[in-house]
């Protein structure tokens, strides 16, 4: 069963994706490096923060639902060999 792919089309990632889209091109424009650092995070309630740093923070919490066939792929040691 493939994972749901409809989260990826919630309005809080669609802003995710925005302003990870324009740090990207602002560090290719740039003539000097950047460093561009992303953490993800479960939190309760079926959601992840998303924490993007690039010279500032940038925070974000978006839902999400561990379906039983992500959870079971994930986790390995419930595999029958």
């Amino acid at each position: 069963m493939a994972a749901d792919r409809s989260i990826l089309e919630t309005p809080a990632v669609k802003k995710l994706k925005t302003r990870l889209n324009a740090l990207l091109d602002e560090y290719l424009l740039h003539d000097g490096w950047g460093h561009l650092e992303m953490d993800m995070r479960i939190l309760a309630r079926h959601q992840k923060e998303v924490v993007i740093r690039a010279g500032r923070e940038y925070r974000f919490v978006v839902d999400f639902q561990n379906t039983p066939a992500a959870s079971s792929a994930a986790n390995i040691s419930n595999v029958a060999p």
